[in-house]
């Protein structure tokens, strides 16, 4: 269920132009303009659909450079109370994470999968709604930010949480063959559930490893 979810989201996000993400320029506007942040991040928690590729990358990559940003944070309750059937446990859960972290692409998959799991059990169509829409955004900030298919213009996110999601929900990778640096890129080697055929996706994941640098 959570591997299939977001595959609607590849044929627009594949559609999206790649612009190439200017992480200085977002940290200086973020920590220079936090009350325009704050403006622009309850829009996304709203699920404004008008926020433009500039403003949701802004949004994304943001968070890393505001106090909140903690890539070490895990959120195993969450993924053992779907796991185990309990989807309205999973998706309280949730909802309390992501008054923490709402930018959290790995967050707001489980939320959806939970309340679409619960969907013919009440009015969740609103909510499924709202997290469908969060995840879009957040999906596509990340798939406009590089091509991936080389380590020149590698998508960038800012935890390996969102990597994993990004390849497993959002592309729908099979299998994970190999892992490998290319000087600060992430190089990975997958395959695809309708070939054997192996590919080499690239992430650029500095953001956590600057955090990890520094918070030893």
């Amino acid at each position: 269920m959570l591997k299939k979810l977001l595959l609607i989201l590849v044929a627009f996000a594949a559609a999206a132009s790649v612009r190439a993400v200017d992480l200085n320029a977002i940290e200086v506007d973020v920590k220079m303009n936090p009350g325009k942040y704050r403006q622009l991040l309850e829009r996304f928690e709203k699920s404004d659909t008008t926020l433009t590729p500039a403003e949701l990358a802004t949004v994304y990559y943001g968070y890393s450079y505001t106090p909140d940003y903690d890539p070490r944070e895990t959120f195993a309750e969450v993924e053992e109370a779907y796991e185990a059937a309990d989807y309205e446990k999973a998706e309280e859960l949730a909802l309390e994470a992501l008054k923490l972290n709402p930018v959290s692409l790995d967050l707001n998959v489980l939320a959806l999968a939970a309340v679409d799991r619960m969907r013919d059990k009440g009015t969740y169509g609103k909510k499924i709604l709202n997290y469908g829409i969060k995840c879009d955004l957040i999906a596509t900030a990340i798939l406009e930010s590089g091509r991936g298919t080389s380590a020149s213009s590698p998508f960038v996110v800012i935890s390996s949480a969102d990597m994993s999601r990004i390849m497993r929900n959002v592309l729908g990778i099979e299998r994970i063959v190999d892992r490998t640096k290319v000087g600060d890129v992430d190089a990975i080697k997958v395959t695809f559930p309708t070939s054997d055929r192996q590919h080499i996706l690239y992430f650029n994941n500095t953001r956590e490893k600057e955090f990890f640098a520094t918070h030893k």
